[in-house]
């Protein structure tokens, strides 16, 4: 597979639609930004092919290093010792040694215990299924205190159009332009035993690893965690900087304030954070991971706890949009990017995979009208692929059925008008 840029996202969950996002007119960075690429994954349809012949195809990179010669090589090891390798485990065994990565359900754990509330880290609930939190944890800085300076070309992101977190780091990214000074590396939808990988090609151009996990082994070789997407690279220090998926997004809207686009909404706005994270907090715990802890529950009454949450706070959703566009009223804000993932798989992945099966996401009059209104708005639409999205939760280790059968629907019309853009503030 060839390295491509942001701008190719054009292609990306608009089937149906005839217009070009209003982003392509922007065109590519300009000349004298770094070649930064970004690993394209597999998809079920692509727009493109592998051999350049079709539309799309981005040119060829003159002021790179080619594809034989990944960027670390001037100042490194050869592709076959990369970076980390000495002070990991022997060539040809994996970074985690001769026991297996932690699966995908791993990377959601139980609470006992009442953790209290606190937004900026995700904390658990009682008695509930709940994303592990961010391992690492560094901040990137305007002034460059925490030791990450907010500046161009030093970072990329990792992520997966198939991954609901991921989805909200390549949201802000796009809705803001720091496309145009982040990296963006994507791997395939599909995770097997030993978890998220890289391109056909085999290897991440920029760091020559293979499988996300080796990134989580360059950073720290104890680490023996789940290795999740998102994360930010430092490509200075060569490490891990987040995979705190709130606080990435957050950082990414306050910290980088200076390469916004012009234009670029407020995601963050100050004087509503306290609303914004009251709100987003209930909807963590019941819908973005409400629909896990119905999906993966293992007695009738844990599964029953978790799909009535579910339903009460999507219904109350519902209600909510009916008088305003968006969930703070006019503004569209960093809960709306929270929320949109888990509205875009609910039909196609929660509602039949994860049991979820009570209402589907086209029976809410307004929180469907809601969700078609945010495709059609910068940085959703075109990272919404559902191909992907579909191959990943159905095929992947620890979540898909047994056979692996990618089911064909729904049909869902994502274009059809929302009409939200009338509504009063």
């Amino acid at each position: 597979m060839s390295a491509r840029s942001w701008p190719y996202f054009a292609m990306i969950g608009r089937s149906g639609s005839a217009h070009e996002p209003a982003w392509v007119a922007d065109g590519p960075p300009p000349s004298g930004e770094p070649p930064w690429t970004t690993s394209r994954p597999q998809r079920s349809e692509p727009p493109w092919v592998t051999d350049g012949s079709q539309h799309g195809e981005p040119p060829p990179v003159t002021d790179g290093p080619q594809r034989s010669e990944p960027p670390w090589v001037t100042d490194g090891p050869q592709r076959s010792e990369p970076p980390w390798v000495t002070e990991g485990p022997p060539a040809g065994e994996p970074p985690w040694g001769a026991s297996a990565p932690p699966a995908a359900r791993d990377v959601f754990t139980s609470a006992p215990g009442d953790a209290g509330t606190n937004t900026g880290s995700l904390p658990a609930i009682t008695g509930g299924l709940i994303r592990r939190q961010g391992t690492f944890t560094g901040r990137v800085t305007r002034d460059g205190s925490s030791g990450f300076a907010a500046e161009p070309a030093r970072y990329q992101l990792y992520a997966s159009l198939a991954c609901p977190w991921s989805q909200r780091a390549l949201i802000v990214c796009r809705l803001l332009g720091l496309d145009r000074v982040i990296g963006l590396t994507l791997t395939e939808p599909i995770a097997d035993e030993r978890g998220w990988r890289f391109s056909n090609d085999g290897y991440d151009p920029l760091t020559g690893a293979s499988l996300l996990a080796e990134l989580y082994r360059a950073s720290d070789v104890r680490y023996v965690g789940p290795c999740t997407v998102p994360l930010l690279w430092d490509l200075r220090t060569r490490r891990i900087v987040s995979n705190d998926v709130a606080q990435i997004t957050v950082m990414l809207e306050t910290e980088f304030r200076a390469f916004h686009r012009s234009g670029a909404p407020d995601l963050y706005p100050a004087a509503r954070r306290r609303e914004i994270e009251s709100l987003a907090t209930l909807v963590y715990h019941t819908v973005n991971t409400g629909v896990y802890k119905a999906g993966l529950a293992t007695t009738q009454a844990s599964y029953d706890q978790a799909v009535e949450a579910v339903f009460t706070t999507l219904d109350a959703l519902d209600e909510r949009l009916a008088r305003r566009r968006f969930l703070l009223g006019d503004l569209l804000t960093e809960a709306d990017i929270r929320l949109y993932p888990t509205l875009a798989r609910f039909d196609a992945v929660y509602y039949q995979l994860f049991n979820c099966n009570l209402r589907r996401l086209t029976d809410y009059r307004h929180l469907w009208a809601y969700t078609r209104d945010l495709y059609s708005h910068p940085g959703f639409g075109e990272t919404t692929d559902l191909g992907q999205i579909k191959q990943h939760y159905y095929r992947s280790a620890g979540w898909g059925g047994k056979w692996g059968i990618v089911p064909i629907g729904p049909q869902i019309s994502w274009n059809e008008p929302h009409g939200r853009a009338r509504m009063p503030s």
